[in-house]
C-alpha cells in the first residue's frame, strides 16, 4: 500500500468527492486549497497534463487532492503522477506562464467533465478572496 501524502485523503473520501455535483466540486476544491495551501496537477518530470474544451481552449486541470487526481488519471500514461503545487508558487510562477500559454483552469474534472472553467483572473480573485 502506498503511503498517502500528509495533505491527502483516503480513497473512500476521494470516491465520495468524485460523485459530487459540479458546484460542490468547485466549492470543495477552493476549501481544500485554502486549508492546505496547495493544489494538484497531473504529469511527470517533463510535462504537465493539459486538456481542451469544446471551443479548443487550452485548460490546465487542477484537483483538490492527489487521490482524486490519481483516480481520474492513473494508468493513462506510465510515469505520470499527481504533482503538488503550493498556492504561492502557483500564483507567482504558474499563472504568468499560463497567461503566456493562453490557458484557463479546469476545476476538478471527473470523467473529462470539468466542474467549472475559470479564467486566470477569476481563479486568482477566487483564491485570494
Amino acid at each position: 500500500m502506498l503511503a498517502m501524502a500528509s495533505d491527502d485523503i483516503s480513497r473512500r473520501d476521494a470516491e465520495r468527492l468524485l460523485g459530487l455535483d459540479a458546484a460542490a466540486r468547485v466549492e470543495r476544491t477552493f476549501e481544500a486549497i485554502a486549508d492546505r495551501g496547495a493544489l494538484w496537477v497531473w504529469g511527470d518530470e517533463g510535462d504537465i497534463l493539459f486538456t481542451e474544451d469544446g471551443r479548443r481552449r487550452n485548460l490546465l486541470p487542477i484537483w483538490p487532492f492527489a487521490t482524486v487526481a490519481r483516480l481520474e488519471n492513473e494508468g493513462d500514461v506510465d510515469g505520470e503522477h499527481a504533482i503538488r503545487i503550493p498556492v504561492r508558487v502557483f500564483l507567482s510562477e504558474w499563472l504568468p506562464q499560463l497567461e503566456e500559454d493562453d490557458a484557463d483552469i479546469a476545476i476538478f474534472p471527473v470523467e473529462e467533465r470539468n466542474a467549472a472553467v475559470f479564467t486566470l483572473a477569476e481563479f486568482r480573485s477566487r483564491l485570494t478572496a
